[in-house]
């Protein structure tokens, strides 16, 4: 109403004003929300409209326990227009929020006081780590508490996040990729880590040469690692799926490396005797598994790649799916630099990431017959043998 705010309009300025503030230690309240009043000729052309907006935020006002201030202003008569609503403190403006934020915000209070009580800290700290924390829920928010109680007083370098012998809390709970838990615990702490060392990561491999004694038998290689066991390899196929490891046929001086997601491109940089053998990767069809090709060129790894073009896509694609594995719906994403992919790649990439007109955003490698990756693997020059006699997917 040419500037003048309604009743939805003044709601919606106080719950933005309280998810500003849901945080703060010192009260963010009372809060004026300006009404806006307009200029003498829209007054006078929609008094009616005018008169009736007014009304109805001056009975919002005293129901919800505002307050109003109010200015006189001459509509064919001096009236008493409300220039500005304030809400007094934070339990009106929680009667005002409704009772999802209202609900939000009390939680938010709670955590502050807890936080406060569990940490001899500046306000500014307690507020930045609270909203930092303020997606997880109320369960973990509390075991963050009593982490920050523990390690005040428990020296854990050196440690993995598996080994912290913390009551109630999971193995994952303090892995990696839990930062902001693990940034608002250090600057609870004023620290800036905790120590914790990474759990080691492994590389699993089969024996494919067939004039081994150990062929067929799978290793297990904790990174970083220099040894014997991968003595006169040379060939390396790095697959992504189980399925697809356990059938790889023999390749002469070959093995068959399980790449386990995007675990392979840590791995495979940490094993030295990797670099000088002749290496191909062939992972799902996706977006995933093409960023995994890029990382693993990116770490130095010179690699060739089979079936992860638009070719082969178009292809197999009756054999694609639109669905993770937890029946999800694969979403479309803005594609990432990938500074590792080649042209073709990187083409394919794009397409699984954005192209609105495709079925399927992902082709599971175990899929594909085996025997047209056999064929992919001969083209490079892989001696893989013949696989006729062998029950493989077709």
């Amino acid at each position: 109403m040419a500037g003048m705010k309604d009743i939805a309009a003044i709601t919606t300025c106080v719950k933005k004003h309280m998810r500003s503030h849901m945080y703060d230690i010192e009260p963010a309240w009372p809060f004026p929300v300006p009404v806006g009043l307009p200029d003498q000729a829209f007054l006078e052309t929609n008094a009616i409209a005018v008169h009736d907006n007014n009304n109805e935020i001056r009975q919002w006002a005293s129901k919800n326990g505002c307050e109003i201030i109010t200015k006189h202003r001459t509509i064919g008569t001096s009236v008493e227009l409300i220039s500005k609503v304030v809400v007094p403190d934070e339990s009106i403006a929680m009667r005002v929020v409704g009772r999802t934020l209202a609900a939000e915000c009390r939680e938010a209070r709670r955590r502050i006081a807890c936080l406060v009580a569990a940490c001899d800290v500046a306000p500014e700290t307690i507020e930045s780590a609270a909203r930092m924390t303020g997606h997880e829920q109320p369960d973990d928010f509390d075991l963050l508490v009593s982490a920050v109680r523990y390690f005040r007083h428990h020296d854990v370098t050196g440690m993995t996040p598996r080994q912290i012998p913390l009551t109630g809390f999971s193995g994952k709970w303090l892995n990696e990729s839990k930062t902001n838990r693990r940034k608002a615990i250090c600057r609870l702490l004023g620290v800036e880590t905790l120590g914790l060392s990474k759990r080691p990561t492994e590389l699993r491999f089969r024996y494919l040469d067939p004039v081994r004694d150990d062929a067929e038998l799978e290793r297990i290689i904790w990174c970083p690692w220099e040894g014997e066991a991968l003595s006169g390899i040379k060939y390396a196929v790095i697959v992504e799926n189980k399925d697809t490891y356990q059938t790889m046929p023999p390749i002469a001086q070959g093995i068959c490396i399980w790449g386990s997601g995007r675990a392979v491109s840590d791995a495979v940089p940490a094993v030295p005797a990797l670099r000088d053998m002749r290496i191909v990767y062939w992972g799902d069809m996706d977006a995933d598994g093409l960023e995994i090709l890029s990382t693993l060129r990116e770490s130095s790894i010179e690699c060739d790649s089979i079936l992860m073009d638009c070719d082969a896509y178009d292809r197999y694609h009756r054999f694609g799916t639109d669905r993770t594995e937890r029946s999800a719906k694969i979403a479309m994403r803005e594609p990432k630099p990938t500074p590792g992919l080649q042209s073709a790649e990187r083409r394919l990439y794009e397409r699984l990431c954005a192209d609105k007109t495709i079925a399927y955003r992902r082709i599971e490698q175990e899929r594909i017959p085996m025997r047209d990756a056999v064929d992919e693997l001969r083209k490079l020059g892989i001696p893989v043998e013949s696989i006729e006699n062998q029950d493989l997917p077709i």
